[in-house]
């Protein structure tokens, strides 16, 4: 692998990386890819090295010397959300990390499904299930993962659309910064006396698990619970919808493989939300800063250079899943880049798991030939929703046949 200045003519002109749809994103990616295993990219008015092979991603994602998520949180994120686990390193992190991670371990998430996300599912499939056809992003996927979040919280939801508002605006920082300092504070305006309540009270929500874990005698003091919360409100809501929706776009636009899923689903629905992770991850490209300059992998980075790890190009790097532009849910790979790698590895992996297994599952048991609604085929499409970062379906009109 050579080197070559980051000084070069950028290898992709006319949009920026930040801001801005990328047509035919997965075309792009692949082409750029068979010339290097990365590419230099217009990003926020400077040039960013675009990672583009799984080998270089989970590298990337692994070194957090080189590239540390604390060199771009704290301006990306933390004028939102706080000093929140993205902005920490060493003892900091890991200690906090500790305190924070036990609601979310595997074996505690599998204790959230029967008494609370199958049977907020099914809540929300009764409100449509007998018309036999909705738009699943707007009547479902945009609903569950934020519902989930609330109730295992522990929050009482009395207003469905602000907690939803909430959940979006306070991960739009960088294109929306009123809106999200708004739902900053109105979230921590609400979450103060539930928390200070679980500290005199605490009960069997994650909210209480927070203020009474401890790791070494450190427990996590208010500012830290905040900055927890707004962090794993709207990252536990806005990606897990994305994630549902992908892998529900890609199930109906492969009638074939939704049929093989709702044929046998105890078989198949954990492979089909793996696949639907791989085939379109509801994070495709993730921003990081390399704060020094360093000879990377045979790449020359200058310091304080942005940098893309391209999720959704590393899970279709052809070195790695044979066909990659395929859905295929017999291909039995756990797409776990999806969820990041390192010690930043996303801490509720498990429970969106859960989450997108627990729906699909849901969906296809109260909705019996479930398919797009005739003539809608050619509209439905995964497009970007910030920048070319966070990408899913903006409606999913189905059918499905009613008694």
């Amino acid at each position: 692998m050579g080197t070559r200045p980051l000084a070069d003519a950028v290898d992709v002109n006319g949009v920026d990386f930040a801001f801005e749809d990328v047509p035919a994103l997965h075309e792009l990616l692949a082409d750029l890819r068979a010339v290097r295993p990365y590419a230099i990219v217009p990003f926020a008015g400077a040039h960013a090295v675009l990672l583009l092979t799984h080998e270089l991603v989970g590298a990337a994602f692994r070194d957090e010397e080189t590239f540390p998520a604390a060199a771009i949180y704290p301006l990306t994120t933390g004028p939102v959300l706080g000093r929140t686990l993205q902005c920490m390193s060493g003892t900091e992190h890991r200690i906090n990390r500790a305190v924070a991670s036990p609601p979310f371990r595997r074996n505690r998430v599998a204790r959230y499904v029967e008494p609370v996300l199958e049977p907020l599912a099914h809540e929300l499939v009764d409100r449509f299930a007998e018309r036999g056809e909705a738009d699943l992003v707007a009547e479902f996927t945009t609903r569950y993962p934020v519902l989930v979040i609330s109730r295992l919280l522990g929050l009482p939801v009395e207003d469905e659309s602000t907690v939803r508002r909430w959940a979006h605006d306070l991960f739009y920082f960088p294109f929306e910064p009123d809106a999200a300092m708004t739902a900053s504070g109105e979230f921590t305006e609400y979450i103060g006396p539930i928390l200070a309540e679980r500290r005199r009270r605490p009960g069997d929500d994650l909210v209480s698990m927070l203020v009474t874990e401890s790791v070494d005698g450190n427990r996590l003091g208010d500012e830290e619970v905040f900055a927890f919360l707004r962090l794993l409100f709207p990252a536990g809501a806005d990606t897990t919808m994305l994630a549902l929706a992908n892998t529900l776009t890609a199930l109906l636009t492969h009638p074939d493989q939704l049929e093989t899923v709702a044929r046998a689903p105890d078989e198949h629905v954990a492979w089909a939300v793996w696949e639907g992770l791989r085939w379109e991850p509801p994070v495709g490209l993730l921003p990081r800063l390399c704060p020094r300059a360093t000879t990377w992998n045979g790449i020359d980075i200058p310091a304080d250079t942005p940098m893309i790890f391209s999720i959704n190009a590393a899970l279709r790097d052809p070195a790695v899943y044979p066909d990659p532009h395929r859905f295929d849910i017999t291909r039995r790979e756990t797409a776990m880049l999806a969820f990041g790698q390192g010690p930043h590895t996303c801490a509720g992996t498990w429970l969106a798991l859960a989450e997108l297994t627990t729906a699909l599952s849901v969906l296809l048991q109260r909705l019996p030939n479930l398919r797009l609604q005739d003539g809608t085929e050619e509209h439905v499409r995964i497009t970007s929703q910030v920048g070319a970062a966070l990408r899913g379906p903006t409606a999913l009109p189905a059918r499905w046949n009613t008694a």
